[in-house]
């Protein structure tokens, strides 16, 4: 006969008699393994009447508490721990937002190693295509990274090498591996120029999961000539049909998916960011609603929503009121989140704001959609944004006169709540950060322009520095009639901390201007 445990705390700071009170429960009893996701799900006692948000945080081995999650109606919540050994305590915090009254509760949870002794293991985990491999621990001083190959090749891929700690196993998930695959693969321990090698195993990978949609990959290269990136990672913009991002190897092969949503950028440590579908802490909205900091599994490092920052955005100016009626609005998060190096991320979001008759040229007040750059610490916590509105000339409509309906969002544009249909002023797509002088680039595609903003870290005007592109401050040194880029995408300096800027040129504007002038020639021109 198998028991279901459930760990139960009391509430923190619980008074007899208060509104509120909640305990925590788990799906598993503590200890568990290394690598073992918990279920965790609050037991609520209240007498109020009101939405309900619940936040998770966690601490490791005593320290300072980090949130995973922000404030949303989603109630329950799984757990990933980091891969190590660990004593963590998950804290619940849960609020009504109707009388703001709070309460939380506390569940002490300890993380086991997964070896035991000297012999190193490999065990599949919930995406198919990725491993979990656990070896002993090893000196301090050396790096430990795993190798592994498909069975009868000699061609091999290895993790990227993660410091060892004393008394501490390794443990790191493996991807980069075709479905239904014979692999081996074995911990090695790197310390200068010394390589010291473990035994290989063998691990068989499993089939792609009944929700990953079809895909065909085109594999230009014929001549099996070397390339420089032996993975193409993709990124599927289509939320609605909750397609994922997925990686494939030089022969056009899938070797990782990630999860649901809108994968923006790769960042360090095998993590990844994006924005995604889900619950926030207002309303019932939830598309494009969650900004996301997942594993190389699809476990959620970090999340937090848009009705959430919106919340933090009162204290500086912004009351956001995604009504009928309304005056403003923070709709959505949209098109990219970027990571800098002193840990904080920058994303963009929309911002609705109603103005008044004649502005673009309306007859009466008219939404127009703005973008908002946030800059959030390392709990997605806003730390402060830069408002188009505040910045940039309202007056210059969007160059392809594009317009926005009510709704989810649509065409790539946010969600509409203010009015039935809302001007496209801006239609933000990228962001580039500046290492060197702390300011960033957004692409505004609908005004055909690449604009730098003094930031300095916070610090900065926010004023525009300058604006790229047809009727900017540059002169274009060319002889071609239409030698500006048009409604671009994906800008950034390539490599960082060069004066080269690159970007995807759509070219809108070029052919239709190229018509227009043979139009022009053929003498149709106005007809």
């Amino acid at each position: 006969m198998r028991f279901l445990f459930l760990l139960i705390t009391l509430p923190l700071l619980q008074a007899a008699n208060t509104p509120l009170g909640v305990t925590l429960l788990s799906n598993k009893p503590s200890p568990q393994s290394v690598g073992v996701p918990v279920s965790i799900w609050p037991q609520i006692n209240t007498t109020e009447k009101g939405l309900l948000v619940y936040r998770y945080s966690a601490s490791v081995d005593g320290g300072p508490f980090h949130i995973i999650r922000d404030f949303s109606q989603q109630p329950d919540f799984i757990w990933s721990p980091a891969l190590h050994e660990q004593q963590a305590t998950i804290r619940i915090t849960v609020r009504n937002n109707g009388t703001k009254t709070t309460a939380g509760a506390d569940l002490p949870f300890r993380i086991i190693p997964r070896v035991k002794g000297t012999i190193s293991v490999v065990v599949p985990t919930a995406n198919p295509l990725v491993a979990l491999f656990s070896a002993p621990p090893c000196e301090e001083g050396t790096q430990f990274r795993v190798a592994f190959r498909h069975e009868g090749s000699e061609s091999m891929t290895r993790t990227p090498p993660q410091p060892c700690r004393s008394g501490i196993s390794n443990n790191a998930y493996v991807a980069g591996m075709r479905s239904d695959g014979e692999y081996r693969l074995r911990a090695e321990l790197v310390k200068g120029t010394k390589i010291q090698t473990g035994e290989w195993l063998a691990f068989h990978t499993g089939l792609l999961d009944g929700d990953f949609p079809p895909v065909s990959v085109a594999v230009s290269r014929s001549d099996r000539s070397s390339v420089a990136e032996p993975v193409v990672l993709r990124s599927v913009a289509s939320l609605s049909t909750g397609k994922r991002a997925f990686a494939t190897d030089q022969d056009g092969e899938i070797i990782w998916y990630g999860r649901p949503g809108m994968l923006t950028r790769i960042i360090p440590g095998g993590r990844f960011l994006q924005i995604g579908d889900g619950l926030n802490s207002a309303n019932t909205m939830q598309a494009r609603q969650v900004l996301q900091e997942f594993d190389l599994l699809g476990n959620v490092i970090r999340e937090t929503n848009i009705s959430r920052i919106a919340e933090q955005m009162e204290s500086k100016g912004i009351h956001s009121d995604c009504r009928k009626g309304s005056k403003e609005c923070i709709p959505s998060f949209h098109h990219e989140a970027i990571r800098a190096p002193n840990g904080h991320t920058f994303a963009l979001a929309g911002i609705e704001r109603i103005m008044p008759a004649g502005t673009q040229g309306s007859k009466e007040p008219v939404d127009i959609l703005g973008d908002v750059v946030l800059e959030l610490n390392e709990d997605f916590q806003l730390v402060n944004f830069w408002n188009s509105f505040d910045h940039l000339d309202v007056s210059r409509a969007a160059l392809d006169k594009g317009k926005c309906a009510e709704g989810p969002g649509r065409g790539g544009c946010t969600a509409i709540f203010l009015a039935p249909e809302a001007q496209a002023w801006l239609h933000s797509n990228a962001l580039n950060y500046i290492p060197e002088t702390g300011d960033f680039l957004v692409s505004l595609r609908a005004q055909c322009w690449v604009i730098k903003v003094d930031w300095k870290n916070g610090k900065g005007t926010g004023n525009v520095l300058w604006r790229l592109g047809e009727g900017g401050d540059f002169k274009a040194d060319s002889t071609d009639p239409s030698p500006w880029f048009s409604y671009q995408h994906d800008i950034g300096f390539d490599p960082p901390g060069s004066n080269t800027l690159t970007l995807f040129d759509n070219g809108n504007g070029r052919q239709e201007k190229k018509s227009q002038r043979a139009l022009a020639r053929a003498g149709l021109a106005g007809r």
